[in-house]
């Protein structure tokens, strides 16, 4: 008996503790590198997903476009009934079925230039999607950032904490022993409470920062996902200058397709100038009453057919399509000169970038070398203090300027990283 309970007991902790594991995996956070949560962005991204559906709607249209100079068969059906008088002169009731062929012979190039529309269209549409793809990964990566220095300054925080729970114990010690004055606890009081303040506006920031990520990739917790980069493991090398062309510029496309698509539609302006030649064959049947055969009138049935060409010539129209094609024309020189002024804000923008990332580099070396004295100036304070050469408030100047160094230090690693994606971004490079 006492060993079937003994194996109860067994039984009951294993099956206890694979729900607690399985309760774990299920609680567990998804660890995301930076690649992977750019993955995730450029597959879920509700943006990146209109402008996917852009150049589907685009593509539709180049369809469109390649079969406007096709004939196009079309089917009617009417039915009919006349009442007196009118049934006196035609058929009292009927049904008349037709079948139309329409094909266009000469439109003065609209059908060339509809096609050209729509495949430039095409163009721009990948363009802006590539637009809003780099947008939405530079807004990734600076996310992704944030919750990784809002991790690190929580950590930050709790080490700070420990720290000075610890002084203030030593020092509390020292006053109820009468040694010290309890200006130096109330000070080490005061610190503690700093600290609880930006240890919360740490876990806000984190909570906050998390909620964006999660925006961005397409996660519906922010709570479920983590960072698995940290400040300390991450690369932080002088980011090396690279060439920028401009084609790698999505702006650059779009703007350059734009001129295209104002100079196709000064074409298709033009066309309007000159004459447009159709043809449509035509057959009808009709069905009905005795009559509604007009060659015979005794028959219940027809069947005819009928061709026509159509020409259209304009004449006059007071100038207004020539007025038009000078104003598209002003309205191409004018995208023109917007084309230039985007390429050098560009290149602005790429200088600007290159400088600022090469500042960063420069803060991470000073801010290092001022954490790693601000970390030898608390040791040998802690060591002075112990030895009674200097008061706790020293000490306590002392932690607050290696608590800013550090957070210093961590401000700089991630302003760094976001200059980085900036810079490439740039450069036309960020994926």
């Amino acid at each position: 008996m006492l060993q079937k309970r003994y194996k109860t007991v067994i039984k009951v902790f294993i099956c206890g503790f694979a729900l607690l594991q399985g309760t774990n995996n299920l609680f567990a956070q998804q660890q995301l590198t930076l690649a992977e949560s750019k993955e995730l962005a450029l597959k879920n991204n509700n943006s990146i997903g209109k402008a996917k559906e852009d150049v589907i709607a685009t593509q539709s249209d180049k369809l469109i476009a390649d079969v406007a100079g096709r004939p196009k068969l079309d089917a009617s059906a009417t039915a009919f009934y006349f009442g007196e008088p009118l049934n006196t002169m035609m058929p009292e009731y009927g049904f008349a079925p037709m079948v139309s062929v329409t094909q266009p012979i000469y439109t003065g190039g609209k059908i060339k230039y509809g096609k050209q529309m729509a495949e430039t269209n095409i163009q721009m549409s990948n363009a802006q999607q590539r637009l809003v793809e780099d947008e939405v990964l530079l807004a990734t990566e600076t996310a992704y950032w944030l919750v990784v220095q809002a991790k690190e300054e929580i950590k930050l925080e709790q080490q700070v904490k420990k720290q000075l729970a610890s002084h203030y114990t030593f020092l509390n010690n020292q006053f109820e022993a009468g040694l010290i004055y309890k200006n130096d606890v109330l000070r080490a009081k005061v610190l503690q409470n700093e600290n609880e303040a930006r240890l919360q506006a740490a876990e806000n920031k984190l909570l906050l920062s998390k909620r964006r990520l999660s925006q961005l990739i397409g996660t519906e917790d922010p709570t479920g996902i983590d960072v698995a980069d940290t400040l300390s493991t991450s690369d932080f090398l002088k980011q090396g200058v690279l060439k920028a062309a401009d084609a790698n510029r999505p702006e650059i496309e779009l703007a350059t397709n734009g001129i295209k698509m104002s100079v196709l539609t000064k074409s298709m302006l033009k066309a309007d100038l000159k004459p447009s030649v159709g043809l449509s064959l035509n057959g009808v049947a009709a069905f009905g009453k005795e009559g509604i055969n007009f060659g015979d009138p005794t028959k219940k049935h027809m069947l005819t057919y009928f061709g026509m060409l159509s020409v259209n010539i304009p004449v006059f129209d007071w100038g207004s399509k020539r007025e038009k094609v000078k104003q598209q024309e002003a309205t191409i020189r004018s995208a023109e000169y917007g084309l230039k002024e985007l390429k050098s804000q560009i290149t602005v923008e790429v200088e600007q970038a290159t400088l600022n990332l090469q500042l960063q580099t420069k803060n991470i070396d000073l801010m290092q070398a001022s954490l790693t004295e601000a970390d030898e100036n608390l040791k040998l304070s802690n060591d002075r203090f112990k030895a009674g050469t200097i008061t706790g408030e020293d000490v306590q100047i002392a932690e607050t300027l290696w608590q800013r160094a550090y957070s210093n230090m961590l401000d700089a690693k991630v302003r760094y990283k976001i200059a980085e994606a900036v810079y490439r971004k740039a450069i036309g490079q960020i994926k």
